[in-house]
């Protein structure tokens, strides 16, 4: 715990241009009418190059992923810029900078990188135009305008954080600025066990997800949307234990260190990214069965690269989108308690500590979750309810048994997945102690993510085979 006699700055005001008083109406309308035809300008682009087959190169591939990226980096300044010029609000909150500042440098960064990405194309194209086709493939264009935005962003998180870490205040009050985990402090006699426990299972979760990702990426049999879904939910799987699991293992073996109100609201930002592009990543899963069930013909042209990588873009981006709400809305409270009853930044134990009432947000949360897990859910059931009078059609047992196998595993995953997501969130907030809340939790952060690996492993004789030939072994 740490507090300070300090008065609490949770917003900043910008000054603007206010030294142009007499000119910022005409300020306005210059600096509007440049967004406009920015805006205008940029979507034409990207809309043009994805109607016209013409342009799907890899030139003008970057240049749409640029030219989104920059209506974005617009988007996080310009309208705030205007509605100052005019008169309204010039206030921001800690949490509100700090996610602009976030994602301006991340865009920033972003387009930078992604001009030299650019370069790059162009010297392939023009100084080796005959391995131009091999060397700037679909997957190493792919490759490289993902790893142009993780690296902006990576950077851009960690020059945020660092920025506000820096204590903001003026005297007189007392300040929160950050939080300690009580964790499982109720079981304290059983944490060395615990911590066995759950290091196992999670040295166990990171091995088989790598392997997944690693197998799925070197064997071209492989190369499959199915595949390429499953890859994605074993790589953000990876990541979404990253984020809770070491921590909660320095606590339980008494390594406990606070956390800062920047160090949680990343955390939980990251978290419910991570989360929710896991639920959405589920549901292409479901439809990419339903298609290869449902229209076998037109499977390779429903599922084509291009909408594989969308749907996957779409996840991420509405775990973004959801993530930026529940952070910005939770950490504009006024904390007034220090003690977490958890082992991570999760939203309802974070907000318990407010000193104000919060059933604004809880509805928000109420809300939230409905739309991204019954949402998201129903369509996965729907798939299934379309599968299932399909594969009854199949003359054949062997036939219906088959289809059935390809099926299996991503249902074993989505019952628990959703299932332990809708106790977490969707259950009245005072239905649960905290030790059945920290239980319900343990599942979801420690248990499901372990599921990808042994469901998909041992019960998918592609990728059994897959690892066979990756070990040089003969397939039965």
């Amino acid at each position: 715990m740490k507090t300070a006699n300090h008065t609490e700055v949770r917003g900043f005001v910008f000054q603007g241009f206010s030294n142009f008083r007499e000119h910022q109406l005409i300020l306005f309308a210059v600096f509007l009418t440049l967004y406009l035809l920015t805006l205008a300008g940029n979507v034409i682009i990207v809309t043009i190059i994805r109607v016209d087959h013409h342009l799907h190169t890899p030139m003008y591939f970057f240049l749409s992923v640029l030219s989104t990226s920059e209506t974005c980096y617009s988007l996080v300044i310009i309208p705030r810029m205007l509605s100052g010029l005019v008169g309204l609000s010039q206030s921001i909150s800690l949490v509100g900078c700090g996610t602009q500042l976030f994602f301006f440098l991340g865009f920033a960064i972003t387009n930078c990188l992604l001009l030299a990405v650019m370069g790059f194309d162009r010297y392939v194209a023009i100084c080796n135009p005959l391995r131009y086709p091999i060397v700037m493939n679909w997957r190493a264009c792919t490759i490289l305008a993902s790893s142009v935005c993780a690296s902006g962003f990576l950077l851009s998180l960690v020059q945020a954080v660092a920025i506000f870490r820096l204590p903001f205040y003026r005297k007189n009050h007392t300040w929160v600025s950050e939080f300690t985990f009580q964790g499982f402090s109720s079981f304290h006699e059983h944490q060395l066990g615990l911590f066995v426990v759950f290091l196992a299972l999670y040295v166990v979760t990171l091995a088989g997800n790598v392997v997944i990702v690693t197998v799925i990426s070197v064997d071209r049999h492989l190369h499959t949307p199915m595949y390429f879904f499953l890859s994605m939910l074993s790589a953000s799987e990876t990541i979404y234990t990253l984020v809770i699991i070491p921590k909660m293992l320095c606590n339980l073996v008494g390594l406990s260190q606070p956390i800062s109100l920047a160090g949680c609201a990343t955390q939980m930002f990251f978290f419910i990214t991570l989360a929710i592009n896991n639920c959405f990543l589920l549901t292409a899963m479901g439809y990419d069965r339903y298609v290869a069930i449902c229209n076998p013909l037109r499977y390779s042209v429903i599922m084509n690269k291009r909408v594989c990588v969308q749907l996957v873009g779409g996840a991420c981006g509405i775990g973004l989108i959801v993530a930026t709400t529940q952070v910005t809305s939770v950490f504009r409270l006024p904390f007034c308690a220090t003690k977490v009853a958890h082992f991570f930044c999760d939203i309802r134990p974070v907000m318990k500590l407010s000193c104000v009432d919060t059933s604004v947000n809880e509805t928000l949360t109420v809300i939230i979750s409905v739309l991204v897990i019954l949402v998201p859910m129903g369509l996965v059931f729907i798939s299934y309810i379309l599968i299932v009078s399909t594969i009854l059609k199949i003359p054949s047992a062997q036939g219906r048994k088959k289809a059935f196998a390809t099926c299996a595993s991503h249902l074993t995953v989505v019952v628990v997945h959703y299932g332990c997501a809708s106790v977490a969130y969707l259950k009245p907030k005072s239905e649960n102690t905290r030790d059945q809340d920290q239980l319900i939790s343990v599942t979801y952060t420690v248990i499901t993510p372990l599921l990808n690996p042994v469901v998909y492993t041992l019960r998918n004789k592609e990728v059994k085979d897959a690892l066979l030939r990756a070990t040089g072994r003969k397939l039965s």
